[in-house]
């Protein structure tokens, strides 16, 4: 099915647009205090404009780094095998589709167990009465990122599902 291979290369190309302007962007997180504006993310902090790398990076951060690496590299191979799913030679049953549709659900499953584990650990950190802190735009990327790969992959699938198989068996 033409369609749910187009939908799908689209799906997955989004998703990698958004797995990796979450990771390289330092929107993560926002503190507005009463004297100043804060913002980090995976790689720098920046407070009233000055951005730094710190010193000592917990573990959760190492951790939702690690996962969202690993679901680009993911991605981009079921956005890659996507692509080629348009060409006109045959590889047997286990098809391009198929393989991108794996792809596509580990991809998905790396994106939840990183923005999982960031949420977990960033939710009521903040003691402070006078600091809000807020999730912003790169974090809603990342968790927009995760539905994104599943319908990629279920649309996958489908294509998989759907188109004619050759062989002896068709016959």
């Amino acid at each position: 099915m033409l369609f749910c291979r187009i939908f799908s290369l689209l799906l997955a190309s989004i998703s990698i647009a958004f797995l990796l302007m979450a990771l390289i962007t330092d929107y993560w997180i926002v503190a507005y205090g009463p004297s100043d504006i804060s913002h980090s993310g995976l790689w720098q902090e920046c407070v009233n404009g000055k951005c730094f790398v710190p010193k000592v990076i917990d573990g959760y951060i190492t951790a939702t780094r690690f996962f969202l690496i690993l679901a680009s590299v993911v991605t981009l191979a079921a956005v890659i095998f996507l692509f080629i799913s348009f060409m006109p030679f045959n590889c047997g049953y286990v098809g391009r589709p198929f393989i991108s549709s794996i792809a596509a659900f580990v991809a998905g499953f790396f994106t939840l167990i990183a923005v999982a584990v960031f949420t977990s650990e960033s939710w009521g950190k903040n003691k402070d009465p006078q600091i809000q802190v807020t999730f912003e735009w790169s974090f809603y990327l990342g968790w927009a990122a995760f539905p994104l790969l599943l319908l990629a992959g279920i649309f996958s699938l489908i294509a998989h599902l759907r188109s004619p198989q050759s062989g002896y068996e068709s016959m």
